[in-house]
């Protein structure tokens, strides 16, 4: 709120336009999406993780229940929770929270004290336990089963992206398939199946990224060779410019012959300027 330049620029976006500035921030970059910045000063290596989708179904059931049972899910969700809050922006939309929404307005009262927030929030695993008729538990696994649904979801629609980002806008991704790892069907699996793959991959890459920088900087090389300037003393002081210009010039008879005489000049005048000292030394010492 206190930064004035950019309150004036979206003011002036939104006069402009007739739009907001974060919808139509928002519209550029899915516009965008996909699209591989030419002006990116690294190189990158993509590495994707797959695995067959009938066994990512069924590691994602097992998940979101371990997440239930001892990674807390329920008591994040029950501190996150707030009576008529706005499930479709920042936190709350997470998968994981807004299908909670039915089963916690029905499992808390309207007012509750804090000793008694903290009995309701020790009873919710309990609720699990409690008969199959029963209401909460109906409504509690109906929740669950709809993390665990969306959470399909959203890895179908993952896999609809990364194969968009291949065939439509041609991004080099690496797969590397985990499925014998999920499956669980030896130990030594992920070692074989995952981290030696994607070893080979990253070792590929970093030397064929060596070797591209090696030439790249050869042909920068050549590129700033290309104007550079060259003086020929022996042909008065001749300018020339780049390399190949300078190798074709000193490769001439008349630039060998006018050196050998710049040479026999250059010699002459050391040897006059040679007796010359020896003849001053000669008269300070007499």
């Amino acid at each position: 709120p206190n930064n004035h330049r950019k309150i004036n620029q979206y003011l002036s976006l939104h006069a402009s336009r007739g739009v907001l500035p974060s919808k139509l921030y928002q519209e550029n970059a899915a516009e965008n999406w996909g699209c591989i910045d030419a002006s990116s000063r690294f190189d990158y290596c993509l590495i994707c993780m797959d695995a067959e989708t009938t066994v990512l179904d069924e590691y994602v059931g097992q998940r979101v229940d371990s997440m239930v049972d001892a990674a807390g899910l329920l008591d994040e969700v029950y501190d996150i929770y707030k009576p008529g809050a706005d499930y479709t922006r920042g936190l709350r939309q997470s998968i994981g929270v807004r299908e909670f929404e039915n089963f916690l307005k029905t499992y808390l009262p309207d007012t509750n004290s804090s000793a008694n927030d903290k009995a309701l929030k020790e009873n919710l695993r309990k609720i699990l336990d409690s008969p199959k008729d029963d209401k909460l538990r109906v409504m509690l696994e109906e929740a669950i089963d709809s993390v665990k649904l969306n959470t399909r979801r959203l890895l179908r629609r993952q896999k609809r992206r990364i194969n968009r980002l291949e065939t439509v806008f041609g991004w080099n991704i690496h797969h590397v398939d985990a499925t014998e790892c999920l499956l669980g069907k030896s130990e030594e699996s992920w070692d074989v199946q995952v981290v030696k793959p994607a070893t080979q991959i990253l070792q590929s890459f970093l030397k064929t990224e060596t070797e591209l920088s090696h030439d790249s900087t050869l042909r920068k090389s050549m590129e700033r060779d290309l104007w550079s300037q060259y003086v020929c003393e022996a042909c008065g002081n001749k300018v020339l410019r780049g390399r190949h210009e300078w190798d074709h010039h000193t490769q001439g008879r008349v630039h060998r012959k006018r050196t050998a005489r710049f040479k026999k000049a250059q010699n002459f005048e050391n040897r006059e300027k040679q007796e010359e000292e020896e003849v001053g030394i000669c008269r300070e010492t007499s």
